[in-house]
């Protein structure tokens, strides 16, 4: 990737020129820290800063997708069944256990992409905290707290300008998330710099 430019997160001085890895910071927390953290990120305002308006639909297929592997799965014991009674051929069970089999396929594979897909990315209004909405497995909403300094610029993530899937990765999580600022929306573009610094 190219050169990145951050807006800085803290005074100028010597505590700001050497930076300590977030994942140690958040690991030598007591847990009472960590939950009084918690609640006062979600007590605080937080200001859109990108929004991808296709996830409606990415929510739709989802629970669509997971309503046909139910029924499909729903199906496969009567068939079973009826082929041990000789009221079914062994095609039709090969055929049934075969779409059973797909189905679930398919059901894993688009609730991984859909899991990962980024909504909406706020900022809170202090500047540190950054939320993320995303689908679950069941394709309703589920909302990540991270503070500024845990989130990689684009640049750190690897991402390249003109991309279509840009990464959100974190220095303390080993999971990817993913946006799209071609079929997204960024809604505040200084906010968004803040967070992922500018490619060059």
């Amino acid at each position: 990737g190219g050169a990145v430019l951050r807006a800085p997160r803290c005074p100028p001085g010597p505590a700001a020129t050497q930076r300590v890895p977030p994942a140690r910071l958040c690991a030598s927390a007591p847990a009472a820290v960590v939950q009084q953290a918690a609640v006062a990120e979600e007590a605080e305002e937080f200001k859109v800063v990108y929004s991808f308006p296709g996830i409606k639909y990415c929510r739709v297929l989802s629970r669509l997708k997971l309503l046909q592997t139910a029924t499909t799965l729903a199906v496969l014991p009567p068939v079973c069944y009826l082929y041990l009674q000789g009221q079914v051929s062994q095609p039709v069970l090969l055929y049934t256990t075969g779409v059973a089999f797909f189905a679930g396929v398919m059901l894993y594979g688009m609730s991984y992409f859909f899991r990962r897909i980024i909504g909406l990315i706020y900022l809170s209004e202090s500047g540190r905290t950054v939320k993320v909405a995303h689908l679950t497995f069941w394709g309703k909403r589920n909302d990540i707290y991270c503070p500024i300094d845990t989130v990689m610029t684009s640049g750190e993530a690897g991402d390249v300008k003109g991309e279509l899937l840009l990464q959100f990765k974190r220095y303390n999580s080993k999971d990817t998330l993913y946006f799209t600022t071609k079929y997204g929306q960024v809604v505040d573009k200084q906010k968004f710099r803040q967070i992922f610094g500018e490619l060059q």
